[in-house]
């Protein structure tokens, strides 16, 4: 019995190198072959994309287009419907399948941190997130996990100046600082000020206090034609020398972001990129998963945590201001009551989807390499 590799080969010539990104946020329909690469990076299946095979594959080949490719271990057409149905139907194939073991997962995502936007948009507004509630956080991530709190080092004051984000808030620092010693949260990033990087436009402008758009960094809704990479690689930079942090993964302002956005993150080392759904930046092409969404952390979903794959709960610091300082523990044990097993911050779950070098051999399976955390072995 031939030795097999756990690996399989997308064969999809849609999926160019050239592509911006491959799939996309939405949760609509998407092109068989980015369907395919979605699933199995959500997945964890260990993967290439080619445009044609030229010679027989040591592991299983998916014909996204059904061309006709001949061979012992080929998948012609989409992916089934349901993830789990897709692992069972690569294990038949080839003999077994090994993928991070992601099952209940809930990566903790809160925004805002830093930001500025709770003092000048009116609608927005709220006092900061008092003691109290940072201490319930951090009791409510005990023995739960971690999260991930993408803040905002830059502050922008009323007269459009950008000051250290430490010096304006001291006290919601020093807290973020005191769960970052603890290990209850990493630092990501949401943009560098989260609001639009032309403060004396913003200083003119007569809306500013009630209108959103001000309050939007990477691609600003007044702009027509979005900033070029070098533009926000700038932001993201200057994120990453404010937090003090390399980052894993970015959250642009709500959701206003374009391809250069990502190709930004991607130059800057980012891993992820979240905007409902989960981006993987360092692949060929930055890939969207096709199944992890990103709920609101009071609307948990035991159907969304059924599929198997890991989900966002996300929520922001004015929730903790006005709320009351147990509203995220309370959450927390609502999606526990849905089948969650335990929280992961961005950092944790994109070491989790690091490759997986598997192979089948007489039967035995065995793993060469792979990412810190349980793995999961599925047969047929």
């Amino acid at each position: 019995m031939s030795t097999v590799g756990l690996r399989v080969t997308v064969v999809a010539p849609e999926l160019t190198s050239t592509a911006g990104m491959w799939g996309d946020c939405s949760g609509g329909w998407q092109p068989v072959g980015a369907s395919w690469v979605g699933r199995l990076a959500e997945l964890g299946v260990p993967y290439e994309v080619s445009a044609h095979v030229s010679e027989p594959s040591a592991g299983l080949v998916i014909d996204a287009e059904d061309t006709g490719i001949d061979g012992e271990r080929v998948i012609a057409g989409p992916p089934p419907a349901e993830p789990e149905g897709t692992l069972q139907l690569l294990a038949a194939h080839l003999g077994a399948v090994v993928v991070p073991d992601l099952r209940g997962v809930l990566v903790l995502r809160l925004d805002d941190p830093g930001a500025a936007v709770k003092e000048h948009l009116r609608g927005w507004a709220h006092q900061p997130v008092s003691a109290e509630a940072w201490d319930e956080l951090w009791r409510s991530l005990d023995g739960c996990g971690r999260a991930s709190v993408f803040c905002c080092p830059g502050y922008v004051r009323d007269d459009g100046t950008v000051v250290d984000s430490r010096t304006a808030l001291p006290t919601e620092w020093a807290a973020l600082d005191d769960g970052v010693r603890a290990g209850h949260i990493d630092l990501e990033c949401h943009g560098y000020t989260h609001m639009d990087p032309d403060g004396a436009a913003w200083v003119a402008a007569p809306d500013r206090r009630d209108n959103a758009d001000w309050y939007r960094e990477m691609w600003p809704p007044r702009l027509p034609v979005e900033p070029s990479v070098d533009e926000q690689v700038g932001t993201l930079r200057a994120w990453q020398r404010g937090a003090g942090a390399a980052g894993t993964a970015v959250v642009a302002p709500g959701e206003r972001w374009g391809l250069n956005t990502l190709a930004a993150a991607r130059a800057c080392g980012f891993g992820l990129f979240n905007s409902w759904g989960m981006c993987f930046l360092q692949r060929d092409v930055p890939t969207w998963t096709t199944g992890i969404g990103s709920p609101y952390l009071d609307e948990p979903d035991a159907a969304l945590i059924g599929t198997g794959l890991p989900q966002v709960g996300y929520w922001h610091d004015r929730d903790m201001a006005v709320q009351g300082p147990r509203w995220v523990g309370e959450q927390l044990e609502k999606w526990r009551d849905s089948g969650v097993r335990r929280a992961m911050s961005f950092a944790e779950l994109y070491r989790a989807y690091q490759p997986i070098d598997a192979v089948l051999d007489a039967g035995e399976v065995g793993v060469r390499s792979g990412p810190p955390g349980a793995l999961r072995v599925v047969r047929p």
